[in-house]
């Protein structure tokens, strides 16, 4: 706001100035111009930013070097900077539609999402044709939990402009919007004369409105040669732009490796470019139960780079022991966007890496280190594919080497 205010002091004075020296002024080019031009598009976006900072300097009237100075600041990862210069020049000009979509793009990366929302209503009365505002606008309501307006939106951007861009972001938009299947698999190899593990699981995610779904689980594991099943439903509940609620239960009776029981609640709520979650689950096996409480964080640093931490203490109650047992595990994951559609991830886990995988030889006093990588390839048909490996080392030179393979499918 303070940049605003300067950069408005400046307009108003320079607006006092001769006015034939201004009009000779605004016919010139600025020394050096095409040079900045240059070392933006060769992604030389610091030495860029100086050299239009230099251009608006000496004219503060000339627009197209403060808008260069917007997007510059919006590559290198500052939206909180970007928003002020956008708004000095729809101060002069509140018809400037690259302006608004600049200052909406800035608003949604520093998850403000209803003020976004507000600038781009006003592009499109504008110009209401105009595909990149529709675009812009489908994007802003998918932030919002308004999935059918962004649906909507984007669909016209398409049919306007099929850009690839343009098309990613539709198929974004029908990703959470549509119902969906996930079936999940997983082998686990020891180093040990065990039999290995084997899990499938069928997931369905079925959207009611735009901020409410229902899910159906089932599961199937032969595990240590015993083998089990268990089922159940859950709630997914989007109370705002920011904040979901999700719980599911799972019962399996009779279940001797996985759970009788599992009950697990969690809340997220997004601030910035910031998600905070907090759950709490509980698990029921046949000879001990596991209470657990899970804080974590995402962090977005970029629209292609996130960076995720988890904290786990859980509480496990043996029947045959007095005492309950204590452990805590922690997990750290990055993933990063190789490409429009294939996302790379990597991570690693202390102690148990996964509750939603907890079997009785992980649920007291477990000590593990447990690397991974994973990709996940989201194709134009609206499926998702997912491929993860994890290398698991335990106390006494035991190894286990686990691979996941995942499809999802939506309609």
């Amino acid at each position: 706001m303070l940049l605003s205010l300067v950069l408005t002091g400046l307009l108003t004075a320079a607006a006092h100035t001769d006015e034939g020296q201004v009009a000779t002024t605004a016919q010139r080019t600025p020394p050096g111009r095409d040079a900045a031009v240059e070392l933006a598009q060769n992604g030389k976006n610091a030495e860029a930013l100086a050299a239009f900072r230099r251009i608006a300097a000496a004219n503060p009237r000339d627009r197209d070097a403060r808008m260069w100075i917007g997007r510059l600041h919006l590559r290198m990862g500052h939206p909180d900077l970007a928003e002020p210069v956008y708004r000095t020049v729809m101060l002069e000009d509140r018809r400037n539609v690259a302006a608004r979509l600049g200052l909406a793009d800035a608003l949604l990366r520093l998850r403000r999402t209803d003020d976004a929302i507000d600038v781009l209503d006003e592009a499109e009365q504008a110009e209401p044709e105009n595909p990149e505002v529709l675009a812009a606008l489908g994007r802003a309501h998918r932030a919002a939990g308004n999935t059918t307006l962004s649906i909507g939106y984007l669909e016209r951007a398409v049919m306007m402009s099929p850009t690839m861009d343009h098309r990613i972001s539709l198929e974004q938009s029908r990703a959470v919007f549509n119902h969906r299947i996930a079936s999940t698999s997983f082998v686990e190899d020891f180093n040990l004369p065990v039999a290995d593990t084997r899990n499938t699981d069928l997931t369905a995610n079925v959207r009611i409105t735009d901020r409410l779904r229902l899910l159906g689980r089932g599961q199937y594991q032969r595990k240590f040669g015993i083998t089990d099943q268990r089922g159940g439903v859950g709630v997914e509940w989007r109370h705002s732009a920011r904040t979901t609620l999700f719980t599911h239960a799972l019962v399996g009776p009779g279940n001797d490796v996985l759970p009788r029981a599992d009950v697990n609640a969690a809340v997220g709520h997004v601030s910035g470019a910031t998600e905070w979650t907090l759950g709490y689950r509980f698990i029921g096996f046949s000879v001990a139960n596991v209470s657990v409480i899970s804080p974590g964080v995402t962090w977005w640093a970029t629209d292609k780079l996130s960076l995720g931490l988890r904290y786990h203490a859980s509480v496990t109650d043996i029947d045959a022991e007095e005492d309950n047992v204590m452990n805590q595990s922690a997990t750290l994951r990055g993933s990063y966007l190789v490409y429009p559609r294939v996302w790379l991830s990597a991570g690693y886990a202390r102690g148990v890496e996964n509750f939603d995988t907890l079997s009785p030889d992980r649920a007291a006093n477990f000590h593990a280190n447990t690397a991974s990588g994973a990709v996940q390839v989201d194709l134009p048909s609206m499926t998702s594919l997912v491929g993860q490996y994890e290398h698991q080392r335990r106390p006494g030179d035991v190894r286990m080497g686990r691979f996941t393979l995942a499809i999802v499918q939506r309609f």
